[in-house]
């Protein structure tokens, strides 16, 4: 059996080492387009801040150890040109000579990841705006900081990316200054949860601007809807789209936000061709129906999945799906969130009751701090529906209570019984999660 992957990130690299865990006769070629190996793309800010560690520092393996230990011919700087489904081949070229040569595949998994959406006005494709999404792009950010020592810096778009870049750019004594096109910042958060993040970004003296358009750049000068600033180094972090070009041209059907459609398996409308990771659709759990939500979990359980089912395909194992649990670091805050939020519920006219409560993070013992928890629940019967919490201390971890009650269908009625932990060094006696399960008991 001979899979070829395109694509050796996260799902692509998961797929081929679960195939070669299952069957280590199969001969598995992995063609990666760039030059770096697959790597960790979440802690892409937090690298910026150690100026002599390496970018690759992030690399999920070595490139010998995927190679000799885990026996997958990963191939560095292939790009895959054109797909032909029903002869069962691809066209590479060799970035590196510019030569080009056919692999035929039994199976191939289309793992392409996402891209980041760039700007088109003037002076956005000058040498100090930077797109915030690959390995290269951390390297090129991170040469630019160390080599021309800027003082302030543009961040157009204020998602999880920037927001994680403004707080590092300002521990490395970088003003960061943030503009946003929408109305608001993180639109899947509360109103509650939203407050808590603009009152660190006040504390921090950080100038955030929403609902502004850009106009053009000249050099340093920015010039907006909102006035024109200066900036030494721009980032942008608008969103991505999935990279889907290369398989809509031989015929792949598209699904939602232009993503590899795919069905319970993994499959594209191509019995031979398995589509995963960022590039691809994502089944959201509580929607009963695929979306897009590309983050990295769901990109190696993606791989993991094709590549079991790759070498068992008759008896293929469905993808689970996910829950659209996600966190990020704001400087001293957690802020996290899980299942459906207030916006979805609204637009899906569920009737639903939501809770907000403020704790404190530990008993009587230093270190502690305050969280807020916000619950969604169903109406009458409690069902919890979603969950964010925002604050200090230990809130990633309360936050997979709360996203693990969703995936068992578990009422405030049964969280508010929960046996959790308690001592003072990690908890008050009623942690957080059950006064904010008690409380919703009383209003559902």
């Amino acid at each position: 059996m001979k899979t070829v992957v395109i694509g050796g990130v996260a799902a692509g690299l998961s797929a081929a080492s679960q195939i070669k865990r299952q069957s280590p006769e199969a001969q598995v070629i992995v063609l990666e387009k760039t030059g770096d190996v697959s790597y960790a793309a979440c802690g892409m800010p937090y690298n910026l801040f150690f100026k002599d560690k390496p970018v690759e520092k992030l690399y999920a393996l070595p490139l010998e150890v995927i190679r000799k230990e885990r026996g997958i011919d990963y191939r560095l700087r292939q790009e895959v040109t054109e797909i032909d489904p029903a002869g069962k081949k691809v066209r590479v070229t060799d970035l590196a000579s510019g030569s080009s040569y056919s692999e035929d595949y039994d199976f191939l998994v289309y793992a392409t990841g996402n891209r980041a959406i760039r700007l088109e006005y003037p002076g956005f494709d000058d040498s100090d705006v930077f797109y915030f999404k690959t390995l290269e792009d951390t390297r090129q950010t991170k040469s630019f900081i160390y080599e021309k020592a800027p003082k302030s810096a543009l961040l157009v778009g204020a998602g999880y990316t920037n927001l994680e870049v403004a707080d590092v750019l300002c521990n490395l004594r970088i003003k960061p200054t943030i503009i946003e096109k929408a109305a608001n910042i993180l639109p899947s958060f509360c109103d509650e949860a939203r407050a808590k993040v603009l009152d660190k970004v006040k504390e921090k003296g950080i100038e955030l601007l929403t609902g502004v358009d850009i106009e053009e750049k000249a050099g340093r000068h920015i010039r907006t809807s909102a006035g024109a600033f200066e900036a030494d180094l721009v980032v942008v972090a608008v969103g991505n789209r999935p990279n889907t070009a290369l398989l809509a041209a031989c015929g792949g059907i598209l699904g939602v936000a232009g993503s590899a459609q795919v069905d319970k398996y993994l499959r594209t409308n191509f019995d031979t061709i398995f589509a995963g990771g960022d590039c691809a659709e994502h089944y959201v759990r509580q929607l009963g129906k695929n979306s897009y939500f590309p983050l990295g979990p769901a990109a190696n359980k993606h791989g993991r999945i094709i590549g079991n089912n790759i070498c068992n395909i008759d008896n293929m194992t469905q993808f689970y799906g996910i829950d659209q649990t996600a966190v990020f670091k704001f400087f001293e805050l957690t802020v996290a969130t899980t299942g459906l939020s207030e916006r979805q519920l609204q637009s899906l006219g569920r009737d639903f009751v939501k809770v907000v409560v403020d704790s404190p993070t530990r008993g009587e013992f230093p270190g502690g701090s305050t969280m807020r928890i916000i619950l969604l629940c169903e109406k009458g019967s409690g069902l919890l529906l979603g969950g964010q919490i925002v604050g200090e201390d230990v809130v990633a971890k309360r936050l997979d209570v709360l996203a693990t009650a969703i995936y068992k269908h578990m009422t405030v009625f049964e969280i508010a019984e929960l046996d959790l932990a308690y001592a003072p060094p990690y908890s008050p006696v009623w942690d957080p999660i059950l006064v904010a399960a008690n409380l919703a008991v009383k209003k559902v």
